[in-house]
């Protein structure tokens, strides 16, 4: 009798479809429900597909939002490194240098100041030596006069012993062998030293030119403006250093945004296809279900139905092989989690001992 009312309801089957179309008995509350469900689900994988489409273009835009936020990102870290790396090593290095340029400086301007007092003075003593020289020279002039003079050979002859032209020379007394020599040389060394001052006088006067023109005090002025013009350069460099510092941390914040974005772009792009690939298997199932675990054309031929039937019964049960089914997916899910070699993961070891 089951046999007989199994053969009537079976579809006719169609090259085209897997016979969903093909229900004789299309009214009844089994097949309604069915209809009921798969128009649902329908809608559903209609729906998610748009979603798949949906995340997928925002995957992608995300992507390519991420990559110009880091190349943005990380060029303005380079800038920043870059301008950070030359406050350290050169602004640094300027503002000590002019320190110790300002030291030297004050100091060398202390030397200037002392050298020129130096020079000036040594150059008035010179002045007042050549003075002295010149009266020493005029001296000199005046004894050289009075010892040619004729009127004096008797004062030159007892000196010298020398009594010139028409005197006859006189030995000298030992006391003043040497006086003929020294008078000559009182003559004749004053004349030299005074062209000698001369020559220092006019040495010390190119010497305070000399370091005159070289001007040391304005060293004072140019190191001045060297050090406020360091300064400001410096200053220039750090305050670029802290808005690239300022702009990278707010890209870094807009990054990891962007990363976070992505990932979650990612995550729901996976879960609405996961979503799609349910809801296509459910409606395909429902359409066509594979289960073969319920015998259709004859159930005499069930191993089930052998081993469930006693005598003549013809009504055995139908859904014991679909139990076995469902308890094989069971021992399938309890070895998700179990290693190649039966043992447990690390993470799970502790549980499945408490278990």
């Amino acid at each position: 009798m089951l046999t007989t009312q199994q053969s009537r309801n079976k579809p006719s089957p169609k090259d085209d479809d897997c016979g969903c179309n093909d229900c004789q008995d299309k009214d009844n509350a089994t097949q309604v429900s069915i209809n009921t469900q798969r128009a649902a689900l329908c809608t559903l994988l209609y729906n998610s597909k748009g979603d798949v489409a949906k995340q997928e273009a925002k995957f992608l835009g995300e992507k390519e939002l991420y990559k110009e936020k880091k190349c943005i990102f990380l060029n303005t870290e380079k800038s920043y490194r870059r301008y950070r790396n030359f406050e350290i090593a050169a602004g640094t290095e300027l503002l000590q240098t002019n320190d110790s340029v300002k030291a030297n400086t004050s100091q060398l301007s202390d030397w200037n100041k002392a050298l020129n007092t130096t020079l000036t003075n040594l150059a008035k003593q010179m002045k007042d030596l050549k003075t002295k020289f010149i009266d020493l020279k005029d001296a000199a002039c005046k004894l050289d006069t009075s010892y040619k003079d004729k009127c004096n050979v008797s004062q030159k002859r007892a000196i010298t012993g020398k009594g010139g032209d028409n005197c006859e020379d006189k030995p000298p007394i030992d006391a003043c062998k040497d006086a003929g020599t020294e008078i000559e040389q009182l003559i004749c060394i004053p004349k030299g030293l005074a062209l000698d001052i001369d020559s220092i006088f006019q040495s010390s006067s190119d010497v305070i030119g000399i370091q005159i023109f070289s001007n040391i005090d304005s060293l004072d002025q140019l190191q001045k403006d060297l050090q406020t013009k360091s300064i400001a350069f410096e200053k220039l460099i750090s305050d670029t250093m802290k808005t690239r510092k300022t702009e990278m941390d707010s890209l870094q914040t807009d990054l990891v945004s962007s990363v976070k974005t992505f990932t979650q772009a990612a995550i729901d792009r996976n879960t609405r296809r996961a979503w799609f690939e349910g809801y296509y298997d459910a409606t395909k199932f429902l359409c066509c279900p594979p289960c073969s675990c319920v015998p259709v054309d004859d159930p005499a031929s069930s191993d089930n139905y052998k081993s469930q039937t006693s005598g003549d019964c013809e009504c055995p049960p139908r859904l014991k092989d679909c139990e076995k089914k469902i308890c094989e997916i069971c021992a399938d899910v309890q070895n998700t989690y179990c290693c190649a070699d039966g043992s447990n993961p690390p993470g799970l070891q502790k549980k499945a001992g408490n278990n």
